[in-house]
Parts: C-alpha cells; sequence; structure tokens
C-alpha cells in the first residue's frame, strides 16, 4: 500500500467513496469542484491510497504550509471496509504528514459514535483531547466532534510503524 498525489482523473472514485451510505453518515459529501479546489491549493495535500495501480481510498491533510507544523488529516476514507485497510492507511498517512511534511502535532476530529473510526484513531497512536459540542451540521441536526492528535515524538514509537 502506498500514497500518490490526487489528480482530477480520481475524483469519480473519490466522489463515489464518500457517497456511500456507511461513509456519508460520518463524512461531509463534497462537490468536484470543491475536491479539485482542495487539489490545487498549497496548503492541502489530496492523497489517493492505494494497492498498486488500485485505488483503495483517498485522505486530506490540511494545513501542510502551517508555520506551527500542526497538520490536520481532514479526511480518510477507504472504500471497502471490514478489511483493515484503514488502519494501514492512516499510518501511512501519518508518516507522511510527520516524516515528509514535518508536522509536530496531526490532529483530526470525529464524531463520538464513529466506533470504526475510534478505533482505528486509537490502533495508531492518537489521542482523545476532548469534545467540542454540537459543532457540525450534518442533516440538519447539531453533531459534537471528538478532538483526537498525535506528536511527533509519539509518532516514532507508534505501534506497528515498524511491521
Amino acid at each position: 500500500m502506498d500514497l500518490r498525489d490526487t489528480t482530477t482523473a480520481d475524483l469519480a472514485f473519490v466522489m463515489a467513496a464518500e457517497a456511500h451510505p456507511e461513509v456519508s453518515r460520518f463524512v461531509t459529501v463534497e462537490s468536484r469542484e470543491r475536491h479539485e479546489s482542495t487539489i490545487a491549493d498549497p496548503n492541502q495535500r489530496h492523497l489517493i491510497v492505494r494497492e498498486g495501480s488500485e485505488p483503495l481510498g483517498y485522505a486530506i491533510l490540511r494545513g501542510v504550509e502551517d508555520p506551527n507544523r500542526v497538520i490536520e488529516v481532514r479526511r480518510i476514507v477507504i472504500a471497502e471496509r471490514g478489511r483493515g485497510l484503514g488502519r494501514e492507511a492512516l499510518r501511512l498517512v501519518v508518516d507522511q504528514a510527520f516524516r515528509e511534511l514535518g508536522a509536530h502535532r496531526v490532529w483530526l476530529d470525529v464524531m463520538p459514535d464513529n466506533e470504526r473510526a475510534l478505533r482505528v484513531y486509537r490502533a495508531v497512536g492518537f489521542i482523545h483531547e476532548g469534545v467540542m459540542r454540537e459543532a457540525q451540521l450534518a442533516n440538519g441536526v447539531h453533531e459534537s466532534l471528538a478532538i483526537m492528535s498525535i506528536l511527533e515524538h509519539e509518532w516514532d514509537g507508534a505501534p506497528g510503524l515498524d511491521d
């Protein structure tokens, strides 16, 4: 498994992955134009997770130019769930944030009832920091978001890094 930059040719795959009913409950479905804007934004990295030439999912990092060296995993979506690919994909994304992009802190938010994602984030070494109460409007309802992060010095010993 590896990562490469997303191109506009990948956007049909990206949009189908995020529109899947198991995903769209937890991820805001974005327009093609929004994804194109993200690809073009030098402060963000839009990445395809792949095995060989086959796309498995995608991730978006935001804050890659932040002088504080704080990068957000804005989104990570794996198209085929239940195969344990999310954990490995997240490790690759976080490793890129620390080792290639020079992050000091990598953070994300997650809906507190997204148990599958929470298990993956904890397994990779993310620490729960708190909850932003009713911070996101989703389907007409204000949802809370749990904030999680991992620091550069914690990543060096992250579980499974050398597997």
